[in-house]
């Protein structure tokens, strides 16, 4: 008992000695560009700027054989790992933002979270470099926001956020952050409305839990936001090639390939052999053309906030076609903001024609190697769909300036063949059921 309180202990410590190694960087970064600021040639003085946000958090949830996370890129989380958990919204990040004339920028921002191997190892976020060519148009290159959803650019800064974590039934369709690339950003009026059109291209080269891999490559984005007064409408549309490696879905497409090849040299079960290899090619996550989009608006004024939005994932493989959407509606009273959040995400179902058993009984080994596989090939289809309906209530308080406490329930009905978005999910889960979760968070910004 007492080696595993240490080990909590210690684990948490990591997560401040983290933070405080986020923001020692970002003011290291932040001192060593001030002497060239000095050195100025054009007779203007560049300035130069550091800021940050964060959050301390927990959250408790009754999940079973699972743990509810803030998306797949946390290893574990809270329910079977543990009771509270600190890592699924506990941030801290800091930014520092270089003028060196009306027309060129820079910028640097370091976030310290809960990464894929455990650790808060402070990671690049972004890292970029700005023309504004003129006060409406812009080009960005490096490191920069992906923009599928309305709040993509402060996804990570809770204190700009109503919610503890944006609804995970449509942020979790793409879980990416950011992008290594160039972006350029146009905005014109339109009456009295403001309209921005942005659009992006790059790569993304994420880590997984337990040594997955992706690579998302030649990744186009595009999307408009229109501002009319308290009225914001958004539309986005992204696409690109993604190679996606896990050591479960790796070993099976092995298994279906070795498999195929030992029954195509046995005479009579060539075409169950050439079933096999299809099935290995059919869902080998390679090359896989994949798009988004979504729809969402706001409504902001007064003691009304107002959000909605709706969204498709054209998926491949085992990853499922899949539609989400929520709305949110806040109203504010004095220093307090109560809201509400209705969320669905529906995956089409998949399905896959098995590599007949009964035709392989006269050899008992092959006859369970393929009763093996059939069984991998339906798991790895169900894990693939994400399925669930959420209610959330919250309340949010701005006690102190640059500060607000939040309060937060999520109650997750899952589909009856899906694990929905909770995370590390154990051999022994039981698919279907309901999972709630409570949230408490500290938001800060400076």
């Amino acid at each position: 008992m007492r080696d595993d309180a240490n080990e909590k202990i210690l684990k948490h410590i990591d997560i401040f000695n983290s933070i405080r190694c986020a923001f020692i960087a970002a003011v290291i970064f932040s001192g060593a560009t001030a002497p060239t600021a000095c050195a100025s040639d054009d007779g203007e003085s560049p300035t130069f700027k550091l800021r940050g946000f964060g959050t301390l958090g927990g959250v408790h949830s009754n999940a079973k054989n699972a743990d509810f996370t803030h998306g797949p890129f946390e290893p574990n989380g809270a329910g079977y790992t543990r009771s509270w958990a600190m890592g699924v919204d506990t941030k801290l990040g800091v930014q520092a933002d270089a003028r060196f004339s009306d027309k060129f920028s820079a910028v640097l921002q370091l976030v310290s979270k809960h990464q894929y191997n455990n650790s808060y190892e402070p990671s690049v976020e972004w890292a970029n470099l700005k023309y504004q060519f003129t006060p409406d148009f812009d080009i960005r290159v490096g490191r920069t926001v992906t923009t599928p959803f309305m709040v993509s650019d402060s996804r990570l800064v809770g204190y700009a956020n109503l919610w503890i974590r944006p609804p995970q039934e449509v942020y979790g369709l793409l879980p990416f952050i950011n992008k290594d690339g160039v972006d350029v950003n146009y905005r014109f009026g339109v009456g009295e409305a403001m309209n921005m059109v942005h659009l992006s291209y790059g790569e993304i080269s994420p880590k997984l839990p337990n040594s997955g891999t992706a690579k998302v490559k030649n990744s186009i984005s595009l999307a408009n936001t229109l501002d009319y007064g308290p009225i914001t409408l958004r539309a986005s549309y992204s696409r690109a090639r993604v190679d996606l490696h896990t050591p479960e879905t790796d070993a099976l497409f092995e298994g279906l390939t070795q498999f195929g090849n030992t029954l195509s040299a046995i005479p009579g079960f060539a075409s169950i052999g050439s079933q096999s290899l299809n099935l290995s090619n059919k869902y080998r996550f390679e090359n896989a053309l994949i798009s988004f989009f979504s729809f969402s608006a706001s409504y902001d004024r007064d003691q009304w906030l107002l959000m909605a939005e709706l969204a498709h994932f054209n998926g491949y493989s085992f990853l499922a076609k899949s539609t989400a959407w929520y709305a949110t509606a806040g109203y504010r009273i004095g220093k307090f903001t109560p809201y509400m959040t209705v969320a669905q995400l529906s995956p089409e179902k998949q399905s896959e024609a098995e590599i007949p058993v009964t035709a392989l009984a006269v050899i008992p080994s092959l006859a369970a190697g393929a009763a093996a596989l059939n069984d991998g090939i339906n798991r790895t289809l169900t894990a693939g769909a994400f399925g669930q309906k959420s209610l959330a209530v919250g309340v949010r308080w701005d006690f102190m300036k640059n500060i607000a406490f939040k309060a937060q329930y999520d109650y997750m009905m899952l589909d009856s063949t899906s694990s929905g978005r909770l995370g590390n999910v154990q051999p022994n889960f039981q698919p279907g059921g309901k999972v709630s979760a409570v949230g408490i968070a500290l938001d800060f910004i400076f």
